[in-house]
């Protein structure tokens, strides 16, 4: 568990990146980066999807199918359960 938390702790940023869809903070696990996200969305759009809630969802779902297919590696998605 103490393990767990120590991963989640130091990935939070690019967490937020892939489940928000945020165009600079985030991106390669860095506070501000100088260039846009291919999978940024405006700030509008951002704020639509956190009121219908389901593309947040969805965003989560798809961040844990590219964990499993490579992205991550398998101890890595042991840990968090994805596997």
């Amino acid at each position: 568990m103490k393990r767990k938390m120590e991963w989640c702790l130091e990935n939070w940023k690019l967490g937020v990146h892939l489940i928000l869809k945020t165009k600079r903070f985030g991106v390669n696990n860095e506070w501000w980066c100088k260039f846009d996200s291919m999978f940024g969305v405006s700030f509008c759009k951002r704020m639509w999807m956190l009121i219908r809630i389901y593309p947040i969802i969805d965003n989560y779902k798809q961040m844990k199918f590219r964990a499993r297919i490579g992205f991550v590696d398998g101890k890595t998605c042991e840990m968090l359960g994805w596997k």
